[in-house]
């Protein structure tokens, strides 16, 4: 959530840092400070009842006559009512107000760059090994050939874009999990977390997923939703506290299923485990100080890294343009990791930094040095994507015999070292 007052003061740099994120919300900037000025002389007619309120009272002494004493009574009564009223009315309207400012999306930093096209995400760099930079067989193809999953019993117990793990290929994927997750607490210094996947209403508007993205998110009945990755429950550890300066960051991995609809995305990556409605992923989140959240930023960042290189797995580095950074992101840097079947990159984390946006819905602030309070800053990013890497592996591995030889660092997990 953006902040009001700064909106009121600069309601150009928010239209036009909206118009950069491809949001075209100027007419819905101006009926939100129209609405405000409308709120705030709400308050004033309150806060002038309130003092009348008080100056009346005072006008009762022990030489007042119950004639006096009546009169005085029946003003404030009618002076209460109406503070009430006025009361009653600025709450209502602060409610339109918010609910309108949740549209607004979190303006992109100055080192953003501007574009309406993701393909003018900035190369910042790449890494290449000694796998396979030449074509190989797909991962679609491997996975059905050495029985790593069922594909048809999974889209008839759950549909398209579901996958059953089998044998070798369920115990790869547990194997990958685990090593990242003691990667991350053991080296990275991360809390490791078991968090539910149904979440109430609340906590994905305090991570900024509702209202904007409910199309891709799965309702329950009951009001409640899937989580469409672990960042909803890690960052909403720090909902409604304050923490003390010496407490941050705090910084919190999960592995857990996700859950999206992938709405828009018909006929986008129909094969094979890189688009899924249900799949597997390491979430790394941190709660810092605005002081700190560029640098922690830069932490995750080779946090997630870590894993890639000690994998062994060819990749690059992108910083995404405006339009193509999420809602609630003020800068996000993605990793891709190269798929050598289709000569391509792709996606494997996306690491945002959210600044305050986040933390102004879920009430998160913290005491400075001068013990005043000020929200603290949010981070979050995937530590991997469990299935993409499992996929990544698949087709960086194989040896000329069309075996997929173990990463070195997985055997331990595991009691085989090819497959």
């Amino acid at each position: 959530m953006i902040d009001l007052k700064q909106l009121k003061n600069n309601p150009e740099y928010f239209k036009k840092s909206s118009r950069n994120k491809n949001y075209q919300l100027d007419n819905l900037i101006d009926e939100i400070l129209l609405k405000y000025e409308e709120y705030l002389g709400i308050l004033s007619k309150e806060q002038i009842s309130r003092e009348q309120l008080n100056l009346i009272s005072k006008k009762i002494s022990k030489n007042s006559s119950q004639k006096e004493i009546d009169e005085i009574r029946k003003k404030a009564k009618v002076i209460s009512t109406e503070a009430t009223f006025f009361s009653q009315q600025a709450k209502e309207l602060k409610k339109v107000i918010d609910e309108k400012l949740s549209y607004i999306p979190n303006p992109p930093l100055e080192i953003v760059p501007i574009s309406m096209s993701e393909e003018d995400n900035v190369v910042l760099s790449t890494h290449l090994d000694e796998l396979k930079k030449n074509s190989a067989k797909p991962h679609w193809d491997i996975l059905n050939d050495k029985k790593l999953y069922l594909k048809e019993e999974a889209i008839f117990l759950s549909g398209a874009r579901n996958v059953i793990y089998q044998d070798k290929g369920a115990k790869l994927i547990k194997a990958i999990e685990n090593f990242m997750l003691e990667v991350h607490t053991e080296i990275n210094g991360y809390t490791q977390m078991e968090t539910p996947f149904l979440v109430n209403q609340e906590v994905l508007f305090n991570t900024s997923q509702l209202p904007k993205m409910e199309e891709d998110l799965y309702k329950l009945k009951n009001g409640q939703y899937l989580i469409p990755t672990a960042e909803v429950t890690l960052t909403n550890l720090g909902a409604n506290k304050i923490f003390k300066l010496e407490e941050l960051p705090k910084k919190y991995v999960a592995a857990t299923s996700c859950f999206r609809k992938e709405a828009g995305s018909a006929g986008k990556d129909t094969r094979g485990i890189i688009r899924l409605h249900q799949f597997r992923k390491v979430e790394l989140v941190k709660i810092v100080t605005p002081e700190n959240s560029i640098e922690e930023l830069k932490q995750t960042m080779n946090d997630a890294i870590s894993i890639l290189e000690k994998l062994k797995l060819p990749y690059r580095i992108l910083q995404l343009v405006s339009s193509d950074i999420s809602f609630g992101s003020q800068i996000t840097y993605d990793l891709e990791v190269w798929m050598p079947s289709t000569q391509t990159y792709r996606e494997i984390s996306s690491i945002s930094l959210m600044g305050d946006f986040q933390a102004r819905r879920m009430k998160a602030k913290f005491k400075t040095v001068k013990n005043k309070k000020e929200f603290v800053h949010t981070i979050n990013g995937s530590g991997l994507a469990i299935d993409r890497t499992f996929a990544a592996i698949l087709e960086n591995y194989q040896d000329d015999k069309g075996n997929i030889i173990i990463p070195e660092v997985l055997k331990k997990y595991l009691s085989f070292d090819q497959i």
